[in-house]
């Protein structure tokens, strides 16, 4: 078996154990009370937060592995997620949580359009660019999902809101 092997399924196993629990959370909304699923749209975006300064770490960690060729591009990547995590919270606490679901959403949709963003996931292979694809994917309709939930004319969650 060939190391490239190994370490593919590993960070692909890391990837789907890690959203997991957002699916998870983004299928209990609809099967659950109003007042869980109020609680349960907010543990979304607690942990869809979290999530994005785990990747804040781990791409401020990988920074200075090839030098200075792609440093700045590492950086400005990585505050990405930082800054995205802490900008939805701020408004998702003084407007409401659907601006910050949907800000999330504009974020993980639009950071995929970025031209060095993409120049840096065409270094990686097919696999690797594959499952960046998979993942964002689910993320969008995660979140498409959780915003959903927060404009729902029937059940009106933000009411509480008002």
């Amino acid at each position: 078996m060939k190391d490239e092997n190994v370490l593919f399924r590993s960070i692909q196993g890391i990837a789907f154990f890690s959203i997991a629990p957002l699916i998870f959370l983004t299928a209990s909304l609809w099967f659950t009370s109003d007042k869980l699923a109020y609680f349960l749209a907010h543990l979304y975006q607690i942990y869809f937060s979290i999530l994005l300064f785990f990747l804040f770490g781990n791409i401020w960690s990988i920074r200075s592995y090839d030098g200075d060729r792609l440093k700045l591009k590492l950086v400005i990547t990585s505050l990405i997620p930082f800054l995205s995590a802490i900008v939805a919270a701020f408004i998702t606490i003084f407007m409401n949580p659907s601006w910050g679901i949907l800000f999330l959403l504009a974020i993980t949709y639009s950071v995929r359009h970025i031209k060095f963003v993409n120049s840096m996931i065409d270094i990686l292979d097919s696999p690797f660019k594959d499952l960046i694809n998979k993942i964002s994917i689910i993320l969008c309709i995660c979140l498409m999902l959780v915003f959903t939930y927060w404009v729902n004319p029937y059940t009106y969650p933000l009411g509480i809101y008002n």
